[in-house]
């Protein structure tokens, strides 16, 4: 049993120290900009971002609260985490904690095939926007 223990312990401390990024594909691709309504954040779930597409372009957040990786959900004000009430600005910066760090926002790309590209290992400003017509 101790053995078996030990291992476990082992296996969770060798798992911790692989940088998350490394474990996941930085690049993922998430449509057409056309099929984003306009002025309004869509939540996808498969890759914990929303995206929010305007006339002057399309930016993307993570939907992990920056306090313990809880999932937040959009409100009024901007965004809001439920484990443990952290609540942020439309930019992604906190409003109250206990989360300290604003909202990642990720860069974005257009492939030639017009797909837009999200690279979550490339963090921007939340005013970033790719220009992108449907």
């Amino acid at each position: 049993m101790a053995s078996v223990a030990g291992f476990l312990v082992f296996l969770s401390l060798f798992r911790i120290s692989i940088p998350k990024s490394s474990r996941m594909d930085k690049r993922i691709k998430i449509g057409k900009p056309g099929s984003f309504p306009l002025n309004d954040f869509t939540y996808m779930a498969a890759y914990k971002i929303y995206v929010y597409r305007d006339n002057s372009g399309m930016r993307v957040v993570s939907s992990n609260c920056t306090h313990l990786g809880c999932g937040i959900e959009k409100s009024l004000e901007g965004f809001q985490c439920f484990c443990h009430g952290s609540t942020y600005d439309k930019s992604g910066n906190v409003i109250s904690g206990p989360a300290l760090k604003a909202l990642p926002w990720y860069r974005l790309y257009k492939s030639t095939e017009g797909q837009v590209i999200v690279d979550m290992a490339k963090i921007v400003d939340s005013e970033f926007k790719l220009k992108a017509n449907p």
